[in-house]
């Protein structure tokens, strides 16, 4: 380009606006959240509904939620439940276990089945022109499952094969030992969900049939749905489909809350020979979700481990480089709760990791301040926000609350209470999770942490199968 043309370029070229950056620009309020709150209506049978309608996109998710759970499983046929409700998409109504999954993928259905400790959920999402026909084949699994011998023999070598595949992961063994030693031997929630691998394999049809017969029934059920769809149509849908559900007049029993742990045998190894890493978890008490501080433990879960930039992550990830994450998190049910520290570590650094994971949680005894508090109740806010973003993520909210017992206004409330907490209040939380009171698993390669570990923190450690 000659300079005759690049002086006329530059002359035709209008003038940039000028932007003044002294001041910073006006950011508009943020909008009022104000949660859903569900409608609550009832089939001819007793079986509950909870309706959060939600027009515009034309899709409907739901979530039964039967109470029970693998704290059903007779002591000697651990892992029924699991498998039972593994087995009911595996052959219902008139379909075998082909004929069925092909029907679920001919619709673009998600249909599935999960198992918790205290109940079972199944979960459709569906487009709203295809709900009856998801409908159905929902209503088959709950109401007519085929518990085909062949289908329940496959699906029991799937899961013996799962289970010794997750005794191989320290993380798996660790969080499965927190909990048969801190509910203590017996508990309904002392055994893994999936079950242990010798009563799995004894497993028969019968006692599969069994458990389905006792958990199945609508009593106690809360059935969630949020999507297009009114309560006058879906509850018409459902009295087609679901009327015929017997009632049983059973009743849900609270679950014992565990034993105090106040003692000297509360620290516990696993051998995994040849691991590279090794995995900490340390379970405390904490308030029960029943219980006036349970938003403020929640709250001080989060400053401890629920965030990026929490205290044990940016202490034993950011600062001494022993792992990729560390976590805490409150969990809180109807008779009790609990505060769960967790973290995967190299092999090589267990003992000062272990120590400064056990420093870090007699810290938070002492409290929190004041900037902490305002970034918890910001990742809260961010997760009630985010839990009604879908009518799938809404419909596995509220089915959250019904696997807990507790009220469809729960969501409100609870942030209510979380917005009114105060440092305060989220200190004296925290102060319920006593460290002489936790339970602490380690698992790895004791051949090189034991020691190491033995030495550094005094206490009467106990080797476990």
């Amino acid at each position: 380009m000659t300079l005759t043309w690049l002086l006329l370029a530059c002359a035709h070229t209008p003038e940039a606006p000028v932007v003044d950056i002294s001041t910073p620009p006006t950011v508009a309020a943020a909008a009022d959240f104000v949660p859903a709150v569900p409608t609550e209506h009832a089939l001819e049978n007793g079986l509950k509904i909870w309706l959060v309608e939600r027009p515009g996109l034309p899709l409907v998710s739901l979530r039964l939620v039967i109470p029970g759970g693998s704290a059903q499983d007779p002591i000697d046929q651990h892992g029924v439940s699991s498998l039972t409700d593994e087995a009911l998409k595996h052959g219902a109504g008139d379909r075998d276990a082909t004929a069925f999954a092909a029907e679920v993928e001919r619709l673009a259905l998600s249909l599935s089945v999960s198992t918790g400790g205290t109940a079972s959920v199944v979960r459709l999402d569906t487009h709203t022109d295809r709900l009856d026909q998801g409908l159905a084949l929902m209503a088959d699994m709950i109401l007519r499952p085929r518990f085909a011998p062949e289908d329940i023999d496959r699906l029991k070598a799937l899961e013996v094969g799962s289970l010794k595949e997750a005794s191989d992961d320290p993380r798996t063994v660790a969080a499965w030992t927190v909990a048969r030693q801190y509910y203590g031997e017996g508990h309904p929630l002392s055994h893994p969900i999936e079950g242990s691998l010798e009563p799995l394999k004894a497993l028969t049809a019968e006692q599969i049939r069994a458990s389905y017969s006792k958990r199945y029934v609508p009593d106690n059920a809360v059935l969630v749905v949020a999507g297009d769809v009114t309560a006058d149509v879906i509850k018409e849908k459902l009295n087609a489909r679901l009327g015929d559900w017997k009632p049983s007049g059973a009743t849900r029993l609270p679950i014992a809350a565990p034993p105090s742990h106040a003692g000297k045998k509360r620290h516990f190894f696993v051998n995994k020979p040849g691991t590279s890493q090794t995995a900490l978890q340390v379970i405390s008490p904490a308030p029960s979700a029943l219980d006036a501080a349970a938003e403020p433990a929640r709250l001080g879960a989060i400053v401890l481990g629920g965030t990026f930039t929490s205290r044990l992550n940016r202490l034993l990830r950011e600062e001494k480089g022993y792992t990729y994450g560390a976590r805490a998190s409150h969990t809180g049910a109807a008779t009790y709760g609990y505060l769960l520290a967790r973290t995967n570590v190299q092999r090589d650094v267990s003992a000062p990791a272990l120590v400064d994971l056990l420093d870090e949680l007699q810290r938070y005894n002492d409290g929190i301040d004041e900037v902490e508090l305002g970034k918890a109740m910001g990742a809260w806010q961010t997760r009630v926000v985010e839990s009604m973003g879908s009518r799938a993520s809404i419909a596995d909210t509220f089915a959250e609350y019904a696997v807990d017992g507790l009220p469809m206004t729960t969501l409100g409330d609870s942030l209510d209470r979380a917005q009114a907490a105060t440092v305060a209040s989220v200190s004296d939380a925290a102060k319920q999770s006593v460290l002489d009171e936790a339970v602490v698993v380690v698992v790895g390669d004791l051949e090189h942490i034991q020691k190491p570990i033995e030495y550094a923190i005094q206490a009467e450690w106990t080797v476990l199968d």
